[in-house]
């Protein structure tokens, strides 16, 4: 499991536990954890099967649906481990391609004399784990299981192990009741390092169980509950329809005064039939738990009370953004206030990115999840689909997530979310803020045009000014034509030509100035991008800031 006088640890995990906090893709995930509960690597659990391995992939269930038998393999020439997984019932034998392929150094890692084994945890439900067999090889491929004599006691000499429980699980009839997990492992290690491997499983079997081991997860870091059901139902005058405020991600907000300290809050009510609700309540938590920046919008508290998720926030008076934008009860925005609206958002973000103990990717930046105080101070709020990653490392693959003409071209093709994306997104929120457009319209032939297309062509014509919002007539030329080139450059369809959040600050505080851009650079199919080479390879401070958009600081 680790080496001695250590605390190097390799895991291999089997978990249906979704934690946020520790990049958990989703709740039936298999995943490779060095000396981190963070993963390195990992994948929706599943088998690639055809010929040629790659054929299809197919997912399958760590719970709930029979024994399932785990290879793990590590080449100490190659320094690859290979992970693969496999129902044991359905398949029967091993995939030819693995499900996991990691580059790991076991010689820097585990230097001295290691140990291999198991462990396992649960909820406060009663669980049992079962392992049927396992065997094990130091040098050359570990020998195959002999399943048909699991159930009894079998031994092997030198470097060969096969154990097997003395009853099997599939026949006890006194806990045929209790939920259990069977798993068949195969270590098979040629190297000439002792490998050290725990599997880690954690198994929960229905979603209430999810709801209450959450608590486990989330709460002994967040602590306990910070508001009782019944203030918050006293506060919203129980959650009447003249308290609504409008519908966030995946549940309804209220206006609420809370009853001791009389202060106004805002409290998302989750819908608690919604699995992604839960998802989302407990992301909210465990980052906005923790965050604190006047840029950002600051959680007071949460409440769950039997079924009810609820979370309480800052109340926000005037709303939304987007309302102000494209709401026809709202006065129009002057250039003055929108510039400062941008560049809140910014700091938040690059405070997110930058500045905070973890990278914080937000996932879902656009005008509606920007909130304004009274002084019409923009925050970024909504952190339902933010996910957590350490500095220097890069973000884990994960399902695409975010709002439509907000979404990065390489995040809709591979499903990475990085700092680079959010910088898409922010780039063009900032040109729907200085336009008054939503991210996509429809052209006068009732096709869909994207707003940085738009203003790429007005910037071509010469008269990128005239597609600023025309009801801004406050407006500084040169600090609009800046961020609009700024929105261009932040929404630019080539990742490594999009600049970091420290930079893009700089240019809107007018520490940095913006280069001059060749009139194809927006227009550079980022397929064939030898105009965005040249471009990055002649502006040196973009060049820089593009290093880490995707790992640290």
């Amino acid at each position: 499991m680790s080496n001695r006088g250590s605390r190097d640890i390799l895991a291999i995990e089997l978990g249906d536990i979704m934690n946020p906090k520790l990049n958990s893709i989703d709740d039936n995930q298999v995943a490779v954890n060095i000396n981190s509960f963070n993963s390195t690597s990992s994948s929706t659990a599943g088998y690639y099967y055809g010929s040629d391995g790659h054929s299809g992939f197919q997912a399958m269930k760590l719970v709930g649906e029979g024994a399932n038998q785990l290879w793990v393999e590590y080449d100490g020439n190659t320094q690859i481990l290979n992970v693969t997984l496999a129902s044991f019932r359905q398949l029967g034998s091993k995939p030819e391609s693995p499900l996991l392929s990691s580059l790991v150094n076991l010689s820097s890692l585990l230097t001295g004399v290691g140990y291999i084994g198991f462990s396992a945890s649960t909820s406060i439900f009663a669980t049992r784990h079962y392992i049927l067999g396992w065997s094990f090889k130091k040098n050359g491929e570990a020998r195959e299981l002999n399943t048909s004599a699991l159930e009894y006691s079998v031994g092997g000499g030198g470097n060969n192990y096969d154990f097997g429980p003395p009853a099997s699980p599939l026949t006890d009839t006194k806990h045929a009741r209790s939920p259990s997990r069977i798993l068949l492992p195969v270590v098979a290690i040629p190297s000439f390092f002792l490998l050290a491997i725990s599997a880690v499983l954690g198994y929960i079997y229905n979603k209430r169980q999810l709801v209450k081991t959450g608590k486990q997860d989330w709460e002994i870091d967040c602590g306990p509950p910070s508001f009782t059901y019944k203030d918050l139902h006293n506060a919203t005058n129980g959650f009447k329809d003249e308290m609504f405020l409008g519908r966030g991600g995946f549940g309804r907000v209220y206006k609420g005064l809370l009853p001791a300290t009389k202060q106004n809050v805002a409290i998302k009510r989750i819908s608690p039939e919604s699995k992604q609700g839960m998802k989302e309540f407990i992301s909210e938590i465990t980052i906005l738990g923790h965050v604190r920046h006047r840029r950002v919008v600051n959680l007071l508290g949460y409440c769950r009370h039997k079924h009810e998720l609820l979370l309480v926030y800052d109340y926000m008076p005037n709303g939304s953004l987007d309302k102000y934008l494209y709401g026809q009860d709202k006065p129009p925005l002057c250039w003055s206030q929108r510039f400062n609206i941008i560049k809140d958002v910014a700091s938040g973000l690059f405070y997110l990115h930058e500045e905070w103990e973890r990278v914080v990717i937000h996932r879902d930046i656009k005008s509606s999840n920007v909130l304004l105080d009274d002084n019409m101070n923009g925050r970024l709020g909504d952190f339902g689909l933010a996910r957590l990653h350490d500095h220097g490392v890069d973000a884990h693959t994960t399902h695409v997530a975010g709002t439509c003409g907000y979404i990065a071209p390489e995040l809709a093709r591979l499903g990475k979310a990085t700092k680079a994306t959010d910088i898409f997104a922010f780039g063009v929120f900032m040109l729907e803020v200085t336009c008054g457009r939503r991210p996509i319209e429809m052209n006068a032939c009732g096709e869909p045009r994207a707003i940085a297309d738009c203003v790429i062509n007005a910037w071509q014509n010469g008269s990128a000014m005239d597609f600023r919002d025309p009801r801004v007539q406050d407006c500084v030329a040169q600090e609009v034509e800046s961020v609009l080139k700024l929105g261009l450059l932040c929404s630019h369809p080539s990742p490594k030509v999009r600049p970091g959040m420290r930079l893009v600050m700089q240019y809107l505080e007018s520490v940095a100035t913006l280069p001059d851009f060749p009139l194809n650079f927006f227009n550079a199919d980022p397929a064939n991008d030898e105009v965005c080479d040249q471009f990055v390879a002649s502006c040196p401070s973009v060049a820089t800031a593009t290093i880490s958009l995707s790992g640290g600081r």
